[in-house]
């Protein structure tokens, strides 16, 4: 990630929980229940930003499970902290993921509303399943919205990233890449692609 992409989500730190309407709780308990994550499990939320997942993701996994939040943002980071910190099987660190390594191996790997901001998306997927994905672990890309809605925010901000293709057409590249790439929900609120290693 950039400095100029750091200095951006530093400076939306303090707002972003108050203009993020579309992780509401119901829709992220739906999006979360779609996906193959038990008690007991260890995640992986990478681009944690204020932490939207953090509490969701704690409850279930449970005591005997383990969620690490990873963000470049020390500002996102801060707010996630003072929200969930004390949450006793949750674990923040200030990691750029696409280029540090990241400690532990993970049985999911969640890209939340991340995706579009990942400057090698091949070369990290590729990372992430050789040094922290358990062997049968997956990883997944979500968003709370369709690729329209992603694309309309990132065009309104002028932002460095590149455009979201639509779920179908994304997991087609991702299976071109040598992944198994299903795409488990395509509407105007949910976006999810569970992607497995290939058998």
């Amino acid at each position: 990630m950039t400095q100029s992409e750091i200095d951006f989500f530093d400076n939306l730190a303090p707002t972003w929980d108050d203009n993020e309407i579309r992780s509401t709780p119901e829709r992220v308990r739906s999006i979360l229940s779609k996906l193959p994550i038990e008690e007991g499990m260890s995640v992986l939320d990478l681009g944690t930003g204020t932490g939207v997942l953090l509490p969701y993701l704690s409850s279930i996994v449970g005591e005997k499970g383990h969620v690490t939040g990873i963000d470049l943002s020390k500002g996102m980071l801060s707010i996630a902290q003072k929200k969930y910190g004390d949450l006793p099987n949750v674990d923040l660190l200030k990691l750029d993921f696409e280029q540090d390594m990241i400690p532990g191996i993970y049985d999911m790997v969640l890209l939340y509303s991340v995706y579009p901001h990942l400057h090698a998306p091949s070369d990290t997927l590729e990372w992430l399943f050789k040094m922290n994905v358990k062997p049968g672990g997956s990883i997944v890309i979500a968003f709370p919205s369709d690729e329209k809605f992603i694309n309309d925010i990132h065009h309104e901000r002028k932002s460095e990233s590149d455009h979201l293709l639509p779920a179908h057409r994304l997991a087609e590249v991702i299976s071109g890449w040598g992944f198994s790439a299903e795409v488990v929900a395509s509407s105007e609120e949910e976006y999810i692609i569970l992607i497995n290693r290939k058998q």
